[in-house]
């Protein structure tokens, strides 16, 4: 992956977004990969006759997204030091495209370098939010 890393690390800061493009094939990947290869996740006939209508993308493939758009700001800081921690309020679906967003909230001088927390969002094409949370990380100085 190439780093784009935030230049300006202060609260008030937006991060550098990641825009992923959901289909079938790649929540089919995402299950086989985790283990979790339940109907709602890579069965369109069953989920055709649910209440989603279509199947889901799994919580924690919308969550990597988080974690790719931390990683893209903070390079090997967010590998080494970082926290998440997110509430999944919303569904994703093949031929979304999820927009994942940050905001530096809080920033702190420590003895092993910066405390960094930020605000993070996984929005939908409709502006819909999949998943919300935090993230933290120690930026070394």
């Amino acid at each position: 992956m190439k780093y784009a890393l935030l230049q300006t690390v202060e609260a008030g800061a937006s991060l550098i977004p990641v825009v992923k493009h959901l289909n079938q094939d790649k929540i089919d990947m995402f299950g086989v990969l985790s283990g979790a290869t339940g109907s709602v996740h890579v069965d369109p006939v069953y989920c055709a006759n649910s209440p989603f209508k279509t199947t889901l993308a799994h919580g924690f493939l919308t969550m990597a997204y988080a974690s790719e758009m931390m990683e893209l700001n903070f390079g090997m800081d967010w590998a080494t030091s970082g926290e998440i921690e997110v509430k999944f309020i919303g569904q994703a679906h093949p031929g979304d495209t999820v927009l994942t967003e940050g905001t530096v909230t809080k920033v702190e001088e420590r003895e092993d370098g910066l405390y960094v927390e930020c605000a993070l969002t996984v929005l939908n094409q409709a502006g819909g939010n999949v998943m919300v949370g935090t993230a933290s990380l120690i930026k070394k100085k």
